[in-house]
């Protein structure tokens, strides 16, 4: 059995270290510090990401998104599609050949338009209608009924707030839906 001598650069041990002893690693303190990093760059993202929720404004985008994909329902299956406002919470998608149906068992709910849960309550609240509408049941408010050409019956708007932001989600005649900050 040979011992190889060490070639010129390698590292010579130290005799006075024992072979099974483990050198490298962190020490107590160095972990402390970056756990204590870690905390207060996790305690900034947090705050920083509160600010950024804003209930009313994806509600408002939410409602946007149901008058297009109502809009675009009513022009593909050529019936009329409408949004109504169920007390204040509510929003509920109905169907029928066109808008000017008078009776309210020609219309057909199809869904409803999930605002999702948050921790601050939401106001929807849509302007009362100049004329009353036979077709829409007492304690409800029509918003805004599309025809099979795209076109709105009527314009309509519904207000979306809760204890900070507000937001006014409108359809114009012509079928186009615009939401502005209040």
């Amino acid at each position: 059995m040979t011992i190889p001598f060490p070639r010129p650069g390698d590292a010579v041990p130290d005799p006075r270290t024992p072979l099974n002893s483990v050198t490298a690693g962190f020490t107590l303190v160095e972990l402390l510090i970056v756990l204590a990093v870690l905390g207060i760059l996790f305690a900034l993202g947090i705050s920083s990401y509160r600010s950024t929720l804003n209930p009313a404004r994806d509600a408002a985008r939410t409602v946007h998104a149901a008058f297009f994909t109502l809009r675009s329902q009513a022009m593909s299956n050529t019936q009329a599609r409408r949004l109504v406002l169920v007390g204040s919470k509510n929003l509920v998608l109905q169907s029928a050949l066109r808008c000017s149906e008078t009776t309210q068992t020609n219309w057909t709910q199809i869904g409803t338009v999930d605002l999702g849960t948050s921790s601050l309550p939401l106001t929807l609240t849509a302007p009362t209608p100049a004329t009353t509408d036979p077709t829409v049941p007492t304690g409800t408010k029509l918003v805004a009924c599309f025809t099979s050409r795209g076109q709105a019956s009527t314009a309509g708007s519904l207000r979306i707030s809760d204890t900070k932001h507000a937001y006014l989600v409108q359809v114009a005649l012509g079928g186009g839906v615009y939401t502005s900050a209040q």
